[in-house]
């Protein structure tokens, strides 16, 4: 029986990502959640009180899908280097996986700035000592140019995501409609871009 609460939670949440990815929290509504899974609203209210707290439970996992992994590569006892391409590489899977969460958090969190941002402050805390030390080494040996880790950190991040966000322009504007070859290009480019910088 509670096997049963996990597996009907799960499937709800999962239909309400998906409407909510579609339309946000304004235009999703617990009707079509409720009749694209085949149960009633009352079962919705059942597990989620509110529709604000099912977005805010969809919300907060996607969160923790954009950042998960980070921290630990941050960490990570490896060089700087192939520290900086493994991000690019976490973050362009991610971009590539499931660029709708991307758009949904990042349009969410400004339309509702004052109710999102202290959500994504408690489910993201990216530990940056290690990766700081590691550039401030690397800057006083002469290996990099002197810089602020959340600079690189904003480069790599635009560099990965934007493409991403901005596919459906990116096709009609740079492409004959098909992107593919510009997305599989893209690791070695940013790559590129990032140590360029770097080493200048």
């Amino acid at each position: 029986m509670a096997e049963n609460k996990i597996d009907t939670r799960s499937e709800i949440a999962q239909a309400a990502r998906s409407e909510f990815i579609a339309h946000g929290y304004e235009g999703a509504r617990l009707q079509r959640i409720a009749d694209g899974i085949g149960v009633t609203k009352a079962m919705i209210h059942y597990y989620f009180n509110t529709k604000q707290q099912l977005f805010e439970h969809v919300f907060r996992q996607s969160v923790e899908e954009m950042f998960s992994g980070l921290t630990e590569l941050l960490d990570k006892d490896i060089p700087l280097f192939k520290k900086i391409e493994q991000l690019i590489s976490v973050c362009l899977d991610k971009a590539k996986n499931d660029p709708g969460v991307l758009g949904f958090v990042l349009t969410e969190s400004n339309r509702n700035a004052d109710w999102l941002l202290p959500l994504i402050e408690e489910e993201v805390s990216l530990e940056k000592a290690a990766f700081a030390e590691q550039i401030a080494e690397a800057s006083a040996s002469y290996t990099i140019t002197s810089v602020d880790p959340n600079q690189l950190l904003l480069n790599i991040f635009s560099l990965c995501y934007y493409p991403s966000l901005s596919a459906p322009i990116n096709r009609a504007v740079l492409t004959d409609g098909d992107d593919r070859e510009l997305v599989a290009n893209r690791q070695g480019i940013i790559l590129d871009t990032i140590l360029n910088w770097l080493t200048a």
